[in-house]
């Protein structure tokens, strides 16, 4: 008999984007975490001055916010931050791209004049594997530039790999100390109980996450099955546009009708059948059951074992 997500309850952590966001619009507490981690992306003193929200203000602590912008005041300059902690990919990026705009129109044209110069930066913090980390830093920094240079330098996305942060850290206590707040977010329930005991700002989280993890109210706006499901149709829908321009390119070099068609089905196919694997293995880390699994990816719970044991998964 399969576990489901329902016997056995997943250990909330901060890692997870609803969960961070939650815990940071708790009050004084999670403004303190905020400064803290918000601090180690910048790297100098960051002081949160006011949550901003384009949405209807929620009514207790533990429903869902969908999304997290603050006005920060970074040193001398106010940055507006629109907060994303994901294992980040395509599907997502398109997703939270969409609001960053958003959320750039509606700051930059307040006042008699536009605002060119308050910082409206996207923070993703990218837990796991992603293929936006093309290199071996920690932090990626995009704006607005064309061929000749930056055009727009207030509109930012940066992006921080905590994969990398973690091999850093690895064999320096050092960068252990520096990075800190970014991986307390993805301890467990028994490592985090030896993290860092004697600093205030990891109990505080600690008191938090515990707090939240022990609140039978909290429950989620998208169920971890629905935004699963949701990411595999847009990865499907790439996966087979990408396979299609890929076979239509093979089959235009080769000449030849037939390397087109051949080529598309072979592109879609792969395409198709990594994307499945993606899907497993995001789903395993939220310890759900094979059953469950099954279901979203449409395949019979042998098929999606034989996956989990070919391409060695684990959650």
């Amino acid at each position: 008999m399969s576990t489901t997500t329902a016997e056995k309850p997943k250990f909330l952590t901060g890692s997870d984007d609803r969960v961070f966001k939650t815990l940071v619009n708790s009050g004084e507490k999670g403004k303190i975490i905020l400064e803290a981690v918000l601090k180690t992306v910048f790297e100098e003193p960051v002081e949160v001055l006011e949550f901003l929200s384009v949405e209807q203000p929620l009514e207790k602590v533990t429903d869902k916010k969908k999304v997290l912008d603050c006005l920060v005041k970074v040193r001398d300059r106010y940055v507006n931050v629109e907060i994303n902690l994901n294992d980040y990919d395509t599907a997502k990026a398109v997703r939270n791209f969409a609001y960053l705009c958003s959320f750039y129109s509606q700051n930059t044209k307040k006042g008699d004049v536009y605002d060119t110069e308050t910082l409206c930066v996207q923070v993703n913090i990218n837990f796991g594997t992603s293929p936006y980390n093309r290199s071996e830093k920690i932090m990626t920094k995009a704006y607005m530039q064309d061929e000749d240079g930056i055009i727009i330098d207030n509109f930012a996305i940066w992006n921080m790999y905590v994969e990398n942060i973690k091999r850093v850290c690895y064999n320096s206590p050092k960068e252990r100390d520096k990075y800190r707040y970014i991986l307390m977010l993805d301890e467990d329930k028994d490592n985090l109980e030896l993290f860092y005991p004697s600093d205030d700002i990891v109990s505080i989280y600690k008191g938090e996450i515990m707090r939240l993890n022990s609140d039978a109210d909290f429950v989620w706006d998208l169920t971890p099955e629905e935004d699963a499901q949701k990411l595999f149709n847009t990865r499907m829908y790439l996966a087979e546009k990408k396979g299609r321009e890929q076979g239509i390119k093979q089959g235009i070099e080769q000449g030849i009708e037939q390397g087109i068609e051949q080529g598309i089905e072979q592109g879609i196919e792969q395409g198709i059948e990594q994307n499945k694997t993606n899907v497993i293995q995001n789903m395993l880390k939220l310890n759900m059951s094979i059953e469950d699994i099954a279901k979203v990816v449409e395949l019979n719970e042998e098929e999606v074992k034989k996956i989990i044991d070919t391409n060695n998964l684990k959650n």
